[in-house]
């Protein structure tokens, strides 16, 4: 089997393939079958491991593509966060109103954020 630091995900499951190959073989001693199961665990847990970073890496990107092409109305922007803003300042305001208050401006923040940095790397072209 492969020793490779890093492995591809279909690396990983050509090993696993070869493992459960000779684990269906009648002529295994049991030695043998509980070395090749335990790599095969360990095969699977990195396999797992390959297609959560495969998934973070694509939210990743689906979330940058998002906040990119979303075109955002500043103004709107900070209307919303004055609004966010009052209705932290009643005081009969629970805790958990004001926490999905303190969300959404976060969000409205970040969007101001990554469409400003957007504009920047538009401007610095032309610097």
């Amino acid at each position: 089997m492969k020793k490779d630091k890093k492995r591809t995900y279909e690396n990983i499951i050509e090993d696993l393939e070869i493992i459960i190959s000779k684990l269906n073989s009648a002529e295994i001693p049991l030695e043998n079958s509980i070395k090749l199961y335990e790599e095969g665990i360990k095969l699977s847990n990195e396999a797992d491991k390959e297609l959560l970073n495969v998934e973070k890496n694509i939210e990743k990107q689906k979330k940058a593509k998002k906040n990119i092409n979303n075109k955002i109305n500043i103004e709107k922007s900070f209307e919303e966060i004055e609004k966010i803003i009052e209705n932290l300042n009643d005081e009969d305001i629970s805790i958990a109103t004001a926490q999905a208050n303190y969300d959404d401006a976060l969000e409205i923040i970040y969007n101001i954020e990554s469409y400003l940095k957007k504009a920047k790397i538009i401007i610095k072209k032309y610097e």
